[in-house]
């Protein structure tokens, strides 16, 4: 005969006799020890009544003897800060009902999720009651909300080349080789020609919480395109542009233009100094002491031999720029200067200054170098050229694979230059905010004064003006305020980008300095990456 019987109804283990008159079990020990081999081993045991069992007492409890009871397994729900992700923790059962679908069912809506909820992890995570002990407890997310996924800004898709694309795609010969010399037949647009097509914004896609909450996308900024000199839109679609003139395609930001071109073989004495409202192409060189003016591309095909080389757009030199050794003080006999990028074989005694990039293949000789973005000395993602002496005037990142020379050449490198143009702003707007603050003083101090004046007319009238300078003025001091939060966010932005990166050497000589910090190096370190961190040039060790 069992000791122990089950009551359906309430769940719950009694002792059949009570011990003292059975006399068996004779300890609490030796029950729990039988109870924990019976069938009801999962059950939640009642100490207190058991160890009452065997009390001193000289006084018998009448029965029921409830010894354990039967626990339902119990589901809560957890949901982050976020409100995107919902944890489920499961207590499993002691004897009692296991959780089954309808219980999380039950539990993620006392909880109040109502989406994201995964099917397969749920099935997984009741699934593993039957793998855990009684009693025990485990979670697991349940339920994902989703983010919103923000739309695209409006794309531009060139649909033709350009005279830069052209030069940079030397032509095969019939023998497989490549002829640096031959770059191709002019590119060159007629009317109707598809330039540029506009890709319109996207909406994005609206997230959920599991609360069922929307996240709303943030769509994709809409952008025109730019109809330019010898382009229009197409009258059939308003996203295509077509060229509406022959001449030479040229890039610009947000859109294409067609320029008129001039070409010429070599630009010399014969020729004169050449000032073009269009791109120029010159098919060998640039002689000594002749200048170039464009409003479009300028793109040389072999040398540039100290001349002046000045484009609105683009500057193209396939072979390189070349100047005179020049005396400390003295001007660069060759000069190249662009709003676009710059993109040349070699340079050597030049002064090279992009408004965007200047790409310079193989090596820059004593040169003066500036950018208002990157330079970068070398081809490909790791550049593996040569700046040896001169000084980077200013740029925001620098790549090479040499820098300096083993002869100790001094070189010197600025970058970030307009940290202290930035720094310059924000003292003013603080000397401003400064004053703003001082006159809102003093009218809370011409307030209190007219509070004294005994003309109740007078008086209102005087606070009015009072009201409408004061509200004058913070008017001015949001402007500061978010004045002064755009350049800061600028500044920390600019000190973030800033960097020199050298992919085989940097030789002694060479003089650093980014934004109003510098550091001088007087041995070699291999591969390298210099840049600021808490305002000091601080420098890692490529592998």
């Amino acid at each position: 005969m069992s000791l122990f019987s089950l009551d359906k109804k309430t769940k719950q283990v009694q002792l059949v006799q009570h011990p003292s008159d059975s006399g068996y079990p004779a300890s609490a020990e030796q029950l729990i020890e039988l109870f924990e081999s019976s069938e009801f081993a999962e059950f939640e045991i009642n100490l207190a009544t058991i160890r009452s069992l065997f009390s001193n007492s000289n006084t018998i409890k009448p029965p029921p003897y409830i010894i354990a009871t039967a626990v339902d397994a119990t589901i809560t729900i957890k949901v982050d800060d976020t409100n995107m992700t919902a944890e489920a923790t499961l207590t499993v059962s002691k004897g009692g009902n296991i959780a089954d679908a309808q219980t999380m069912k039950q539990a993620l809506e006392s909880a109040g999720v109502k989406s994201g909820a995964s099917n397969k992890a749920i099935e997984n995570f009741l699934g593993r009651q039957f793998e855990t002990q009684a009693g025990e407890i485990y979670s697991c997310i349940v339920a994902h909300g989703k983010r919103a996924k923000n739309g695209t800004d409006t794309r531009y898709i060139r649909l033709c080349a350009t005279a830069q694309d052209r030069v940079l795609s030397p032509q095969k010969k019939e023998d497989g080789k490549v002829d640096m010399r031959d770059l191709g037949a002019l590119i060159t647009v007629n009317p109707g020609t598809p330039l540029m097509q506009r890709v319109p914004p996207s909406n994005g896609e609206d997230g959920y919480t599991v609360f069922g909450d929307v996240i709303s996308a943030v769509p994709g900024k809409d952008f025109p395109i730019q109809v330019m000199d010898g382009t229009t839109l197409d009258p059939k679609n308003a996203n295509i542009l077509i060229a509406d003139a022959v001449g030479v395609p040229v890039a610009v930001p947000r859109g294409m233009r067609v320029d008129d071109v001039v070409c010429y073989s070599n630009v010399d004495v014969t020729t004169g100094h050449i000032e073009f409202d269009g791109s120029v192409i010159v098919s060998e060189d640039v002689k000594d002491g002749m200048k170039i003016k464009a409003s479009g591309d300028i793109t040389v095909l072999g040398f540039v031999e100290s001349a002046d080389i000045c484009s609105e757009s683009a500057i193209t030199i396939i072979n390189g720029v070349i100047g005179r050794k020049r005396e400390e003080g003295r001007d660069f006999t060759c000069s190249v200067q662009a709003n676009g990028t710059i993109s040349i074989g070699y340079a050597q005694y030049s002064k090279l200054s992009s408004e965007q990039d200047l790409m310079i293949d193989k090596q820059a000789l004593h040169c003066e170098l500036s950018a208002r973005r990157l330079i970068r000395v070398g081809t490909g993602d790791k550049p593996r050229g040569k700046i040896i002496g001169g000084q980077v005037i200013n740029a925001l990142r620098v790549e090479t694979g040499e820098l300096g020379a083993p002869s100790g050449t001094k070189t010197k490198i600025y970058l970030a230059q307009y940290w202290h143009e930035l720094r310059e702003k924000l003292n003013q707007l603080a000397t401003l905010e400064k004053t703003l603050n001082s006159k809102l003083k003093s009218f809370k101090q011409a307030r209190k004064k007219a509070e004294n004046i005994p003309s109740a007319e007078q008086k209102k009238v005087y606070q009015t003006k009072i009201k409408a300078s004061e509200d004058m003025l913070l008017t001015k001091l949001k402007r500061v305020y978010k004045n002064r939060d755009l350049l800061q966010k600028k500044l920390n932005m600019l000190l973030h980008a800033s960097r020199l990166t050298i992919n085989e050497l940097m030789h002694p000589g060479v003089e650093l300095h980014i934004a109003k910090d510098n550091k001088q190096f007087t041995r070699i370190y291999p591969p390298n990456l210099l840049k600021i961190t808490e305002g000091k040039i601080t420098q890692t060790f490529k592998p």
